[in-house]
């Protein structure tokens, strides 16, 4: 074990990721609280956003405990220019938000085999970083696809 893996494992601020995209050290208040867990990951309830020049404008969304899950996310105002981000009154207190927050909106990217790269932007996940909270919206009225295709 090199030096600062050494550190990694014995500073109890910091903690060490690997994901597919390489090992990542954060700070361990990085960690984002998701109450629910994802659909279909419910058990994964603690997740890192890594942000990487490698990936960019790409990030990872990775759990920390609970089964392996890691997902490639977007802005989806990147992928649609005009997207609303818009929370209800329920989920905005859900989510600990008031009026004027700052909220981090990712959506999940799948890559297909061929390459095409698609953002789900019908079920985004939404982030308050003053309280470290988040959920996946599952909206029931949404014209947004699931599938919207990712162009350069």
């Amino acid at each position: 074990m090199t030096m600062d893996a050494q550190r990694l494992v014995s500073d109890p601020d910091r903690l060490r990721v690997e994901t597919r995209f390489g090992d990542f050290e954060t700070d361990r208040s990085s960690v984002i609280a998701f109450p629910e867990g994802l659909p279909g990951f419910e058990q994964c309830r603690r997740f890192v956003v890594i942000a990487a020049d490698d990936i960019a404008p790409l990030q990872c969304l990775h759990a920390v405990d609970g089964p392996p899950a890691s997902f490639l996310t977007i802005d989806p105002r990147l992928v649609l220019p005009g997207y609303r981000c818009q929370l209800s009154a329920h989920d905005a207190t859900r989510l600990g938000a008031t009026e004027g927050s700052a909220l981090l909106w990712l959506s999940i990217v799948t890559v297909q085999p061929d390459g095409v790269a698609l953002a789900n932007l019908r079920a985004p996940i939404v982030i308050n970083p003053a309280t470290m909270a988040g959920f996946q919206l599952m909206p029931h009225n949404t014209l947004y696809p699931l599938r919207q295709p990712i162009t350069a």
